[in-house]
């Protein structure tokens, strides 16, 4: 009996060890034509253009294992989107906008708002300021008051006014194409030109949103919001009178207390602005197109935007505190690639995907508590049309 135990524990290892073998040889059969990563070699370092490289052959296993990306999913229709970018070449393409006017204004601390999620939508609580305040208090505040009272007496309710704003970032898409050739032979070449290209075009679409995004499927700007208070141009006097009394009447119409405050121009305003002047001395200061330490315009900081209407349109200057602005990030950045949509043109197609919300933190003009109930200011100032 011993021995039959002996022979039948021997033909259960003989066994499990040609399951193993077999096991073993149909994992290998499957990985047969499947592209992997080898292991990086000795010196080889991860790089924006080995990323894309990754991406454009769907290299799954060293997009995770070196780069730690997954595929950025679509809530929307459920379906695969790209990889999203990893954070060391995300923080590289929003250096690219440095020199760009959204991110200096932001480097300045004259920008807006920033907040990103990882979320959907995110809801922000914010005071209900455009309602007309008690002449004791101050629609800044919301409705809170300090109510006198004598000894004993009970106190007075005075609460805070809130609304939830809700910000849903909207997907926007860059597309460029370069040569099936270039991508094969030596696709770390193209690594600086979609850095800079995607990073310019990203601080490019933040900026033109802010200043006239419509809101449909994209931010809302400040352009003809109705937050904005819109300053008829002055007429009767020279071109230099009239345009220095239309700043003055704009800089009256600012909301108090905005130390952030900016002015942001259509560059064809640049001369007549110049030329302003409060006897004689003169409004605008010249010291370079830096926002730190750059021109200035009634000692406000002054910027120049491609994105405002032209010198005679309605918003073509605007004087702005862009703190009661809000602009929401979806976290992280996604590319995609295609082989396929410009077959013919021996082309290949990089997509590169963000997605953003904005809108003015309040919703009409601030009353002032000076009891005549009709006189407002607002952190936003625009000009209005003509000549």
């Amino acid at each position: 009996m011993t021995e039959i135990v002996m022979n039948q524990a021997e033909l259960a290892a003989e066994i499990a060890a040609r399951l193993r073998e077999e096991v073993a040889a149909a994992i290998k059969a499957q990985n047969v034509g499947v592209a992997t990563s080898a292991p990086a070699a000795e010196g080889e370092k991860a790089s924006f253009g080995d990323f894309l490289k990754c991406v454009a052959t769907n290299d799954v296993q060293r997009l995770r294992a070196v780069y730690k990306s997954v595929k950025a999913l679509d809530e929307t229709t459920g379906a695969g989107g790209g990889f999203l970018v990893p954070t060391q070449f995300e923080e590289r393409i929003r250096a690219v906008g440095a020199p760009m006017l959204f991110d200096q204004l932001v480097a300045a601390g004259r920008g807006p708002l920033m907040l990103r999620t990882n979320a959907a939508e995110l809801a922000l609580p914010v005071l209900e300021q455009d309602q007309e305040p008690n002449v004791e208090s101050s629609a800044l505040v919301g409705g809170v008051r300090l109510i006198w009272r004598e000894q004993s007496a009970d106190v007075s309710e005075s609460e805070p006014r809130f609304e939830q704003r809700i910000f849903r970032p909207h997907a926007a898409d860059a597309y460029v194409a370069a040569s099936t050739e270039l991508i094969s032979d030596a696709p770390q070449a193209l690594e600086d030109t979609l850095v800079t290209l995607f990073g310019r075009a990203y601080a490019v679409l933040k900026a033109r949103v802010m200043l006239r995004g419509t809101g449909v499927g994209q931010p809302r700007g400040i352009v003809g919001h109705p937050a904005a208070i819109s300053v008829a141009r002055a007429a009767g006097g020279t071109q230099v009178e009239n345009d220095t009394n239309t700043i003055l009447a704009m800089i009256q119409r600012l909301l108090p207390g905005s130390a952030a405050a900016v002015w942001i121009a259509h560059p064809f305003w640049r001369s007549r602005l110049m030329a302003t002047r409060l006897g004689e001395t003169l409004l605008y200061t010249v010291n370079g197109q830096s926002l730190v330490y750059g021109d200035t315009l009634a000692g406000i900081p002054i910027a120049y935007s491609e994105h405002l209407p032209a010198v005679t349109s309605a918003g073509s200057l605007i004087l702005a505190d862009l703190s009661y602005y809000a602009m929401v990030e979806r976290a992280g950045f996604s590319v995609a690639f295609s082989e396929h949509v410009r077959f013919l043109k021996r082309q290949a197609v990089w997509l590169f995907g963000v997605r953003i919300d904005g809108a003015p933190l309040v919703n009409a003009p601030l009353i002032l508590a000076d009891g005549a109930g009709n006189n407002t200011v607002s952190p936003f100032v625009e000009i209005a049309a003509g000549s």
